[in-house]
């Protein structure tokens, strides 16, 4: 959390549970333009087997809507578009999500639709997008709701400064809202980080409840849910859902809850064999508990209630056991030879020093670049360190005082040409050691392009 009360970008005041220390406003314009998922502060669903959608502008929707002034598109998707406006009998500002007209197609969508929408306004809950009013006008089904001042949550991860300790205040807030959902019937079925947002006071709504099903209906409704079709975002999807079960229930969100809890803690998606959070981030290991529990294939297996999540991570607050993720193998085996050679050198120094004293020679000086050698090598495996910055400053500041002491003892100045192996060897150890920052940097970039991909999948 930020310490400061204020926005470190525009100097609005800060919200104290404002996520990454910044305005909700102020992360929409955080370098996330260029992909509509990124630019809009409400989310359309962009999952759809159907050809795109194209949303009309504000000024040709506005003739559909002659109570409201249509002010912009916030986002797209192939399952709809969300418009700003403003309610002047109210004034007040709402969202307008359309859908496309060709779902109108389906003689039964209309009966469906009411059916849903109905559900939809039963939740009313301070963490849910209230929906205001439904219906047709024209072609166009629409929904009309409670416009959210703020950012999504997968804006909130992809800025990168999403802490722990802020992931662990979202998903309570999210847990009561399933929960109060779950309670009355709908389950939502696409809980993803585009579906989650936060407003410019901190708080958490859920949006997009356009999956939700009745948990109720008979034998005789299937007619009314059956699209043929397997509702929600893959990576955030439940088995059962991905088999296209017609028994997913309320454990589905809690799986997708459970996807998304491992992404803000992490900033992966737990996908094939992956490690838990606090082999990654430093978080309380108690923590991975819950997380791989929401996490089970089985549904039997998970947390049957999502209210159940939201209380064991308030049984967290007792004195917490911190595991500080591992490095990597290499990284770990080039820090060990970094002290070893910390170690030679601080024995070399003082035998330097004797051997000196005793010969009265200045041979054992080329000895002197066997441990700078070794340290120029250590650089090739590990980044700079203020121990290794001291490690190189200790050790030329050595050598030139033996070299002075050399000379003033025999006069010889050609010793001053020990010094050239030694810079040498700390060239070429700086020099390896940035260039494989360099490729660690683009691995980074790779592996983070790829995510993007596996999203956008």
């Amino acid at each position: 959390m930020a310490d400061t009360n204020t926005c470190p970008k525009c100097g609005a005041e800060l919200p104290a549970n404002a996520p990454a220390g910044i305005c909700p406003p102020c992360l929409l314009k955080a370098g996330l333009g260029g992909s509509d998922a990124a630019s809009g502060r409400q989310s359309a669903d962009a999952n759809s087997s159907s050809p795109a959608f194209v949303p009309p502008t504000p000024e040709e929707l506005a003739p559909h809507f002659p109570d409201l002034e249509i002010l912009e598109l916030l986002s797209k998707g192939g399952m709809g578009a969300v418009y700003k406006a403003r309610q002047p009998s109210l004034d007040r500002l709402v969202a307008v999500k359309i859908l496309p007209p060709e779902v109108g197609a389906d003689a039964t969508f209309s009966e469906r639709f009411t059916r849903e929408a109905r559900a939809l306004a039963k939740l009313n809950h301070q963490n849910i997008v209230a929906v205001h009013d439904f219906g047709r006008a024209n072609d166009l089904y629409y929904f009309i709701m409670e416009y959210v001042d703020g950012a999504t949550l997968r804006q909130l991860i992809d800025v990168g400064e999403l802490q722990p300790a802020e992931a662990l205040s979202i998903v309570p807030q999210i847990c009561d809202a399933l929960q109060f959902a779950h309670d009355e019937g709908v389950v939502h079925r696409d809980i993803k980080p585009d579906n989650i947002l936060v407003d410019s006071k901190g708080r958490v709504k859920i949006a997009d409840f356009g999956l939700a099903k009745l948990l109720d209906r008979g034998p005789g409704d299937a007619s009314l849910t059956c699209t043929n079709q397997v509702m929600g975002t893959p990576h955030y999807m439940a088995p059962e859902q991905m088999q296209g079960s017609h028994n997913v229930d309320h454990r589905a969100d809690i799986y997708s809850l459970g996807v998304v809890f491992y992404e803000m803690l992490t900033g992966q998606l737990p996908i094939g064999r992956f490690e838990p959070p606090s082999k990654k981030v430093q978080v309380d290991v108690r923590v991975d508990d819950v997380v791989l529990r929401s996490l089970q294939s089985e549904p039997d297996r998970r947390y049957q209630h999502v209210s159940e999540i939201g209380g064991a991570l308030k049984s967290l607050d007792g004195p917490s056991v911190v595991s500080r993720p591992e490095k990597p193998l290499k990284e770990r085996h080039a820090m060990e030879y970094f002290y070893i050679n910390l170690l030679v050198m601080g024995a070399t120094i003082p035998l330097v020093w004797f051997a000196m004293w005793w010969a009265d020679s200045a041979w054992p000086l080329l000895g002197f670049c066997l441990p700078l050698l070794l340290l120029g090598a250590a650089a090739t495996e590990v980044d700079p360190t203020p121990l290794f910055w001291t490690e190189v400053a200790v050790c030329f500041l050595c050598m030139i005082g033996m070299i002075a002491f050399a000379i003033w003892r025999t006069g010889e100045a050609w010793m001053l040409g020990v010094l050239l192996p030694a810079f040498i060897a700390w060239c070429i150890g700086c020099g390896a050691g940035e260039t494989n920052k360099k490729k660690r940097l683009k691995e980074q970039m790779k592996q983070q392009k790829s995510k993007k991909e596996q999203r956008e999948c």
